[in-house]
């Protein structure tokens, strides 16, 4: 069983048999009594009467002690050369059926968001083929501008500076920035833009020196923003031949 408890019933000391079991064997069978129903749990409901010296053993008890406490008070079902709890069986059969029913639940649940996904990835599609059938890259951009100024929620100072930053053609001026990218939903990358406040802090992140592994990580477009970034400071680039080509602060004068 994947649940490592079953219920204890607060009543149970009260049940008639209990009541004979503990006038019989004292509080040592009531303690068996429990024992055994663990050992049960953990064996799928049914232990053969041939472990029992193996069961005292383990318990800590006699085996004649043991024997009575399953066989005397009719606590456990005897079936043929093995026992069983018909107590468990019920808690048992419980398990299963909540665990079944979580379980439906929580495809119910993934079908649902499935779905969903199935829907937004259906509209992004649907937007980004709408862009891509545009005969030229002006009406392309167009299209790509609409698409953006349709989201709801996001200022227009937001929506402008990410339609700039995408729409910045290749050298050959057959595509532009946002048709580059492997992937792009217009929707998801816009509301990360508002978010992160990129167009505003894009700067505040560049690091106060130059670093290659920073310089190496950003596109083409940030990258001139570095270099901009660095030269505000006040750096300039020098040749070395021993170090080759390095940016270092301007002297000043």
């Amino acid at each position: 069983m994947r649940k490592t408890y079953f219920n204890h019933d607060s009543t149970a000391r009260n049940d008639y048999r209990i009541i004979k079991l503990r006038a019989t064997l004292g509080y040592e069978g009531y303690g068996i009594f429990w024992a055994l129903l663990e050992m049960l749990f953990t064996e799928e409901n049914k232990i053969c009467k041939s472990q029992y010296d193996i069961l005292a053993f383990g318990l800590q008890c006699e085996t004649e002690k043991l024997r009575a406490v399953i066989e005397d008070f009719d606590l456990f079902v005897i079936e043929g050369d093995c026992f069983y709890s018909k107590r468990l069986n019920n808690q048992i059969e419980q398990i299963n059926n909540k665990s079944i029913k979580a379980k439906e639940s929580i495809n119910k649940r993934w079908n649902k968001e499935k779905n969903i996904r199935t829907y937004n990835d259906s509209n992004t599609s649907k937007v980004n083929k709408s862009i891509s059938k545009s005969k030229s890259i002006e009406e392309r951009i167009e299209a790509f501008k609409n698409a953006i100024h349709a989201i709801k929620d996001i200022s227009d100072e937001d929506k402008n500076d990410f339609f700039l930053y995408w729409t910045e053609n290749n050298k050959s001026g057959s595509k532009f920035r946002a048709e580059m990218q492997k992937t792009f939903d217009i929707n998801l990358r816009l509301k990360r833009w508002a978010s992160n406040g990129f167009s505003k802090s894009q700067k505040s992140k560049f690091p106060e020196y130059y670093d290659e592994y920073t310089y190496k990580k950003l596109d083409n477009k940030g990258q001139q923003d570095y270099v901009k970034h660095l030269k505000d400071l006040g750096y300039e680039t020098v040749y070395s031949p021993t170090a080759g080509t390095v940016w270092r602060k301007k002297h000043k004068v």
